[in-house]
């Protein structure tokens, strides 16, 4: 664009140049008033006295004559050939000074639902791996230990997570480990969890990932009284456009209708009233069945997990039932009453992977030899009637 600019011949504006300009914008200002006459909106007398006026500034405009000292301005061709070399150039360089020159590998530009579980795990191979060389390197075991949650990897998370806090001890890096560390007890905060939730609250009563955390803690340990008071606290200082605030309050209001708490209105979004009882019918529901081939390699009293993912490629279940093998085929319904956390709601999705788990360990992390199933790719929420059968088994 800046070479095309600056080689091609370029013609000065003279007077007469200027004045033929005008003169078209006069014409279409007649034009107009033509029309406007025709069409009855405006009198003889305004339209002829208009346009009287208008015929004498376009006499005064275009009265001028070109300029005869006027030449064509010659292309910059010097300009042209050092820019064609130094954009380049240039461009390159602050690009790999503060660009991301990671997002030229063809995986890095994958959406999350692209990525497999085994392309994930190489990645985190990878990384690990480079590690060992970068042991300084605060943004590459965050991301590690980021990647080891989302592969359920809780273990490996933790280990990098413990590095990362090693090298900068920040506490919000302290509430993401911890709640690895819960997930891994399958929303189990008891101990480590809550000692480090209160550290940070002490220090800082109005932190906001903190009193989030300690909301879903309490929520999670059946502690609604408790959720509802650090949710509110937390609350209390977002302004309106806040991008946390319609989850916020999303959250506080099913933590009253646990309570039995009357709706409280919320100052921005949906009424609290089409809160809970609106969402509380959004859920997707069907049933789950094993397999034939599969039924000797499980026990009745072997765990089941029936979870809801976000179609996105998140793996973080939005919400989630267990059973036991004996209950099976079992007639299920996923709703945001089986939320693992109320601020990550079944409702607020568009469509979700519906996935089936049979555990003997009843660990929420996947292991070798665990039944598998799922739907056949996104759902809709508010789908009914699904058929799940567990017919695969964990490697």
């Amino acid at each position: 664009m800046f070479l095309w600019v600056l080689l091609r011949e370029r013609k000065p504006v003279t007077q007469a140049s200027q004045a033929n300009a005008n003169a078209k914008v006069y014409r279409d200002q007649i034009l107009d008033l033509d029309r406007e006459h025709d069409s009855g909106h405006i009198s003889d007398e305004e339209w002829q006295q208009s346009r009287d006026e208008l015929s004498m500034r376009l006499l005064e405009d275009t009265s001028a004559a070109d300029d005869p000292v006027a030449k064509t301005e010659k292309p910059a061709v010097w300009t042209a050939v050092v820019l064609a070399v130094a954009l380049p150039i240039s461009a390159m360089g602050i690009y790999m000074w503060v660009g991301q020159p990671e997002a030229l590998n063809p995986m890095a530009l994958k959406s999350p639902d692209q990525v497999d579980q085994k392309d994930l795990a190489k990645l985190a191979e990878t990384l690990a791996d480079k590690l060992q060389s970068q042991p300084e390197n605060l943004q590459g075991w965050v991301m590690l230990g980021r990647t080891y949650r989302t592969l359920e990897n809780f273990d490996a998370s933790l280990k990098a997570y413990d590095t990362a806090l090693k090298l900068s001890a920040d506490d919000d890096l302290q509430l993401e480990r911890i709640e690895v560390m819960a997930m891994q007890r399958q929303g189990n905060f008891d101990g480590e969890p809550w000692r480090v939730i209160r550290e940070i609250l002490q220090k800082d009563p109005q932190h906001f990932g903190a009193l989030l955390t300690a909301g879903s803690a309490s929520y999670a340990g059946g502690k609604y009284a408790d959720a509802l008071k650090y949710w509110e606290q937390a609350r209390k200082p977002l302004e309106a456009n806040h991008p946390d605030l319609a989850g916020l309050e999303n959250a506080i209001a099913t933590v009253r209708d646990k309570m039995g708490l009357p709706p409280k209105a919320a100052s921005t979004g949906p009424s609290a009233s089409s809160g809970p009882a609106a969402a509380s019918a959004l859920n997707v529901s069907g049933q789950v069945s094993l397999s034939a081939a599969l039924k000797a390699k499980a026990s009745p009293n072997d765990a089941v997990f029936v979870y809801a993912t976000p179609a996105n490629g998140d793996r973080m279940p939005l919400a989630i039932m267990k059973t036991t093998v004996s209950q099976l085929p079992l007639n299920f319904t996923l709703d945001d009453s089986t939320a693992m956390t109320p601020e990550r709601k079944l409702s607020t999705a568009g469509e979700v992977l519906i996935k089936v788990r049979v555990s003997k360990s009843g660990n929420a992390m996947p292991q070798s030899g665990d039944l598998t199933g799922a739907s056949d790719g996104p759902v809709k929420v508010g789908s009914k009637g699904l058929k799940i059968e567990i017919k695969d088994q964990i490697p």
